[in-house]
């Protein structure tokens, strides 16, 4: 699709003195793209010069337009010596390649220089013209959107989420190359300058290439990032979720009877509200009465292996049904096969968005993460992706094993990070194990009234909290209580997730900030001993992290953590480790059960007294916090606690047998009585110290 480009400079403003004589500027500007440039006349003894330039065209193809940016230098000119730099405009033109896109961008740029920062601002005018080209082998990926936010546009429906992209560009970096041994400070920031603007263009053309492939039409959750591993190269790589996204000013919608035994698609008027709750990423009317739109004129290809009238009720190996009641067992099940189904031919079942559409979340696992520990100077070739993507390729199977052991089969709130010192690189991922609803998977064609059978069976507001995993064989020790919403299921008595809180959950009172920070001395040492040093630190160091995480959260009277992020950061003598994350009461979790200290030697009766005063500090922290985020949640009456289960669960074993079984509870243990506290053993200074902090951790400004 080749296409024109066109520049106008416009004007200037606030330039900066380059003639000390008369303390003003004789500017000019050079406008450069690809190997074209052009150049304005000089606009003398002025700060602020009035070009109005001619159109400066450059006729080019649509991948030079997404991998090139506009370059814009101003200079100042000198008559008898070399003419001075007073700043650069990096434009990237990749916003004017969309087919709905504004073909104009115009305004003021500010003029940045790698030495003294920025240096005025400059007006410019560019327009895009872009002609039809049916040539299929093209390498460009114009029309794709990108979007950083991790939920859909409010202005956009979801119509099918394709699932996990992600791209690796490597390449020698500037300031290590041997001409950068006579160039000036300048001219190497500006050659790396240059350099990471034309991969980061061709690292986002690649990743519209698969979206393309995948038949989508957007990305959704983009994370751009860059990995300066000195002489090894320069590294930016991404992620997202490819999605097919609709506009809501679209005047009708495919969605499939309900009553109809025939895969015949009908066309249904829908209305849209413009402005969708602000509390809610996704369409604002209830899921039941969601319409999924298509446009006529596009073809969009399945994302499932299976056949529509395949609906067999055999639960997938490796995939267990968690503990739904009778009716939403066999329901519950044909869930999970269709959504493993719908996942079965994606290397990893990933997604980057961490606020969905109500009803996509089916159940939560919990947080899963993987670290490695690399050194950077074992790339047997630095200037190839293929060692790089061999890295990730093991995080990434790590995550997806760990989300299987919980009985998912998808991780949503996905991100990936990397912390770099000398030639130790720390390679970080980690993300929420999920169960999700596979009309969000496909293309729409799933029976309706299967859909709203599996809906009924789980209960609004709490059925995401409910374990995806066969509590016979659990993969972890954890303590399990049914449902304080439901009564039906079994729930965790804390949840962890690195997705933003559902909007269709059941919250008690306020939410806050709840952080954990932790620092590490490690020896000095060089290559693989330090490689090995950090390895045995990381474990310890995460471990230390959840519980500090885990007492914060109990002392605040909140039994869920939503948006966690964990970053460790390693340095020449030290690790550091910081972990953030919103803190809530969900209704449906049973009530925390408090700290209680213990000390080791009770015969000292200073000890014991200290001890108890401490402890004494903590009750009453933890009711002004209670009092503070407004927990108050509801005592529940006689005739619910004890009542027995209408009906029998069943149950399939998850990981070392197929077999399914089945038991009878006649009560449920639904008591809002004291429950077993967590308990912190006070056996040397430093736990002490940890106490200490605990109670003097000084809380977020109101709001965070």
């Amino acid at each position: 699709m080749p296409g024109k480009l066109k520049v106008k400079i416009v004007a200037g403003r606030h330039l900066p003195v380059m003639d000390r004589a008369s303390d003003l500027t004789d500017a000019f500007v050079e406008v450069k793209f690809g190997n074209t440039t052009f150049k304005t006349d000089v606009y003398p003894k002025s700060l602020n010069p009035q070009w109005n330039s001619e159109w400066f065209k450059f006729e080019v193809d649509d991948e030079e337009l997404q991998d090139e940016p506009l370059q814009i230098t101003v200079l100042d000119h000198d008559t008898y010596s070399a003419n001075d730099a007073i700043g650069k405009v990096y434009i990237d033109i990749d916003p004017l390649l969309y087919s709905e896109a504004a073909t104009v961008i115009s305004g003021w740029f500010p003029i940045y220089d790698t030495i003294h920062g920025i240096r005025g601002e400059i007006n410019v005018v560019v327009k895009v013209d872009l002609f039809n080209d049916l040539n299929r082998f093209r390498q460009s990926s114009c029309g794709v959107k990108f979007f950083c936010t991790t939920s859909i546009p409010k202005c956009y429906r979801a119509v099918i989420i394709h699932g996990f992209v992600e791209e690796l560009v490597v390449n020698e970096d500037p300031e290590y190359q041997w001409i950068d041994r006579i160039r000036t400070p300048r001219a190497s920031n500006e050659a790396r300058q240059r350099l990471i603007s034309l991969m980061s263009g061709e690292l986002q053309r690649k990743i519209g290439l698969k979206v393309l492939e995948m038949r989508g039409n957007a990305v959704v959750g983009y994370l751009q990032c860059f990995d300066l591993e000195g002489e090894s190269g320069l590294v930016v790589r991404a992620i997202g979720t490819a999605c097919t996204l609709d506009k809501l000013s679209n005047t009708s919608a495919f969605l499939p009877a309900c009553n109809s035994p025939s895969k015949e698609i009908k066309e249904i008027p829908f209305n849209e509200d413009p402005n969708p709750n602000t509390h809610s990423s996704g369409p604002s009317t209830p899921l039941k009465n969601q319409t999924y739109s298509f446009s006529p004129s596009k073809s969009y290809s399945r994302q499932s292996s299976s056949s529509d009238t395949d609906l067999s009720l055999t639960p997938k190996t490796g995939m267990g049904s968690g503990s739904a009641g009778k009716e939403g067992g066999p329901f519950k099940t044909l869930l999970r096969q269709q959504t493993q189904s719908a996942l079965e031919q994606r290397e990893f079942p990933f997604f980057t968005l961490t606020t969905f559409p109500p009803g996509f979340l089916v159940h939560v696992g919990g947080v899963v993460s993987a670290r490695s520990v690399k050194l950077l100077d074992r790339i047997h070739n630095p200037d190839e992706p293929e060692t790089r993507d061999a890295w990730w390729a093991e995080i990434r199977q790590e995550i997806k094993s760990h989300a299987k052991a919980l009985g998912c089969h998808a991780v949503v709130g996905y991100s990936e990070s990397t912390s770099i010192c000398e030639e130790v690189c720390i390679l970080s991922a980690s993300g929420t194990a999920a169960v999700l609803n596979p009309r969000f998977l496909q293309d729409g064609t799933m029976e309706g009234c299967l859909e709203q059978r599996i809906e009924e069976a789980s209960p609004p507001g709490c059925g995401f909290c409910h374990i995806p995993y066969d509590e016979l064989n659990m993969p972890f020790p954890a303590h399990l209580t049914y449902c304080y919403n439901c009564r039906k299921q079994k729930v965790p008595d804390v949840l962890f997730t690195t997705i933003d809180l559902p909007v269709e959950a059941i919250v008690i009172g306020k939410g806050c900030l709840i952080q954990a920070r932790l620092c590490r001395l490690k020896k000095k040492a060089q290559a693989e001993a330090n490689a090995t040093s950090i390895s045995n630190l990381l474990p310890f160091m995460e471990y230390e992290v959840h519980t500090q995480l885990m007492n914060k959260l109990k002392l605040r009277g909140m039994n869920a953590l939503f948006g966690l992020r964990i970053q460790i950061t390693v340095g020449e003598n030290m690790l550091m480790g910081l972990a953030s994350a919103t803190g809530v009461y969900l209704a449906a979790l049973p009530t925390p059960g408090g700290i209680q200290i213990a000390g080791k030697t009770p015969n000292d009766g200073t000890y014991e007294q200290h001890i108890s005063h401490m402890q004494k500090k903590i009750n009453d922290t933890i009711a002004k916090n209670k009092e503070l985020y407004e927990i108050n949640p509801p005592e529940l009456p006689e005739e619910i606690i004890g009542s027995p289960i209408p009906e029998p669960r069943q149950r399939s074993r998850l990981l070392r047998s197929q077999s399914e079984s089945s038991d009878e509870v006649t009560e449920l243990d639904l008591s809002h009585g004291k429950k077993d506290a967590f308990v912190l053993e006070i056996d040397d200074t430093d736990a002490m110290e940890d106490v200490h902090s605990l109670l003097t951790d000084v809380p977020p400004p109101s709001g965070i």
